[in-house]
């Protein structure tokens, strides 16, 4: 019993671990859209031979079937495969209401829809899709992708975009009016709703910006229009007031 325990003492005085921590496998979601395979780690960092990085993923451009590595870092590599490239892409019937629009795919048993970044697919949040769905416009256009979904692989990408919905119209402001100064005039008025800023043009040039309710101008020296305009907190503008002063 004493030649076991300083036999042990040994060992850990060498720096020798009885019991060394085992290599841990790569974990990966794989998917194939179209002519493109993906690989994302589950768990730990990982570097897929042959692929190029794209945010979170790990891609390649291969339609036919492969297989690759995957190394994980600081633990084992591990072989994975993927089948041929599905052909075609769905079709799909869009119908404009004033809020949403109602999308009809046609061509597959489910479907995938995704938003579109600078043309790429935002791959996290994809959603899974049967039959007709709904999309909800907004003030400005939106850019998706719908693939169809066939076993464990998408097809091609159908591309398309959502028109925006026309902007609320925006309450001009109230009151204007222009006070003489000595060599100077100034632009007065009143608002009661919430607003980003004011726009202020003189003869439909823009001469400043305000958050106040007044602007100063040189006096003209001829007849001139002035406008100002109200940006709303969502970024829109109105039609505009104008008043028109005449030395």
């Amino acid at each position: 019993m004493r030649g076991l325990l300083l036999f042990v003492f040994f060992l850990t005085a060498c720096g020798i671990k009885a019991n060394p921590e085992v290599l841990k496998s790569p974990e990966v979601e794989i998917r194939r859209v179209g002519s493109k395979v993906y690989v994302r780690s589950l768990s730990g960092e990982v570097s897929v031979k042959g692929f190029q990085r794209e945010g979170p993923y790990w891609a390649r451009e291969y339609k036919e079937a492969f297989c690759f590595s995957v190394q994980r870092l600081r633990g084992k590599s591990q072989k994975f495969c993927v089948g041929n490239a599905i052909d075609g892409m769905p079709s799909i019937k869009i119908s404009e209401k004033e809020e949403e629009v109602k999308l009809e795919p046609i061509g597959f048993p489910a479907y995938r829809l995704y938003p579109l970044k600078d043309g790429l697919l935002i791959l996290e949040e994809g959603k899974s899709l049967m039959g007709s769905f709904y999309i909800k416009r907004e003030y400005a256009e939106r850019c998706y992708a719908i693939t169809g979904v066939k076993g464990n692989a998408e097809s091609y990408p159908l591309n398309f975009c959502v028109k925006p919905k026309p902007p609320p119209p925006v309450p001009e402001v109230e009151g204007l009016e222009i006070r003489e100064g000595k060599d100077k005039i100034y632009l007065v008025w009143f608002y009661p709703r919430n607003y980003r800023e004011f726009v202020v043009y003189e003869q439909e040039r823009e001469i400043g910006r305000t958050t106040g309710f007044s602007l100063e101008a040189p006096m003209p020296k001829a007849k001139t229009t002035f406008t100002v305009k109200v940006i709303s907190p969502e970024g829109f503008q109105s039609r505009g007031v104008s008043l028109v002063y005449n030395p």
